[in-house]
Formats: structure tokens, sequence, C-alpha cells
């Protein structure tokens, strides 16, 4: 989906379809947020996950 996304943004400009380019990134730019939020949102759900500082081998 991604992909598609910047292929259809650059396709736009090439056309000099700006509206239809700024609407693509605009997409493209939600979808990858929305699957950040997802990730953090199910690691944070994990029991013991969120707790580690990284620190274990001092």
């Amino acid at each position: 989906m991604a992909t598609s996304l910047q292929r259809i943004s650059l396709k736009a400009e090439e056309d000099k379809q700006s509206a239809a380019a700024v609407g693509a990134q605009k997409m493209l730019y939600e979808l990858l947020l929305r699957r950040k939020m997802d990730h953090e949102a199910a690691k944070a759900s994990r029991p013991g996950w969120g707790c580690r500082h990284g620190n274990a081998h001092s």
C-alpha cells in the first residue's frame, strides 16, 4: 500500500497534479503514523515489555 501511494504521488507530481500528489502523500503519512501507533499500543499491552531500560549489562 505504501509503495502504491509513493508511485501515485510521484506520477501526480510529474503530471503537474499537485492536489493529487499532496493527497497521496497525506494518505501515506496517515497510513504510516497509524501503523506506528498500532504497534506502540500492541507493545504497551504486553505485560512486562514496557519496563525494560536496556541497562541489564551494567
